[in-house]
C-alpha cells in the first residue's frame, strides 16, 4: 500500500502536468514560464523544483512517459512467425496503439499542434523506430532474406502510423480506434492506391 507521501507526490506531478498541457494549449510551450505552471497547479515554485529541474526536465519526463507507455505496444514478434503475418494480431496490435492514444487525446492533439514542442514528431519517430529495430533483431530479420531493406520498411512503417496518428488527432479522433486501425493496417498490406480502389496494371 502507497504510504500518504508517496500519494501526495503522485497527486502533486499529476496537478504539474496537466497544469502543463492545458497552458501549452493557451500559450503555447515556448511562452509557459514556472510561474505560470506553478499558479495553474496551485503550488509554489518551490514545490515545482522538488520534482523537476525546470520546465525542460518537466516536458522530457512526461514525453518518455507517454512514449513508453506506447512502444510497449508495439511488438511484431506477435504477429510475424517465419516471414508470415497475422493479419488479425497485426490488427490488434496497431488498434491498441490508436487506443493507447485515443486516451491520451489531448497530450496528442497538443504536442502535434504548432503549439507543442518543437521536434516532438521527429522524437516520436525516432523512438518508434527504435522499437522496431529492436523487435526485428528479436526475430532475426536480415536484409538478405527480404527485398526491402529492413532500415527502409522501419521508416515507411512508422512514417505511416505517425502520419495517419497526426491526420486522426487533428481531424478530432473522428473515427474509432478500430477504425483506424483496419484502414491503417489495409494502406500498410495492400498498399494505399489498391485499397482505395484503384486498379494495378502491370
Amino acid at each position: 500500500m502507497l504510504k500518504k507521501t508517496d500519494l501526495r507526490v503522485i497527486r502533486t506531478r499529476k496537478m504539474i502536468k496537466e497544469s502543463f498541457i492545458d497552458l501549452i494549449q493557451e500559450k503555447g510551450y515556448e511562452s509557459i514560464t514556472i510561474r505560470d505552471i506553478a499558479d495553474n497547479a496551485l503550488i509554489n515554485r518551490a514545490t515545482f523544483y522538488l520534482h523537476y529541474v525546470d520546465k525542460q526536465d518537466l516536458v522530457d519526463k512526461l514525453i518518455d512517459e507517454v512514449f513508453e507507455e506506447l512502444t510497449d505496444i508495439i511488438n511484431p514478434c506477435i504477429y510475424i512467425q517465419k516471414k508470415r503475418v497475422n493479419i488479425s494480431k497485426f490488427q490488434s496490435m496497431i488498434e491498441a496503439i490508436f487506443t493507447n492514444i485515443f486516451h491520451r487525446a489531448a497530450f496528442y492533439q497538443i504536442m502535434l499542434s504548432e503549439k507543442g514542442v518543437h521536434g516532438f514528431n521527429r522524437k516520436m519517430q525516432e523512438v518508434i523506430q527504435e522499437k522496431f529495430r529492436k523487435e526485428f533483431a528479436t526475430i532475426n530479420l536480415q536484409e538478405q532474406k527480404f527485398s526491402t531493406p529492413p532500415e527502409l520498411l522501419i521508416h515507411f512503417i512508422s512514417s505511416a502510423l505517425i502520419g495517419t496518428v497526426e491526420w486522426w488527432v487533428n481531424n478530432d479522433l473522428v473515427y474509432s480506434p478500430k477504425h483506424m486501425a483496419v484502414q491503417l493496417v489495409h494502406l500498410v498490406t495492400i498498399g494505399p492506391l489498391q485499397s482505395s480502389g484503384f486498379e494495378i496494371e502491370a
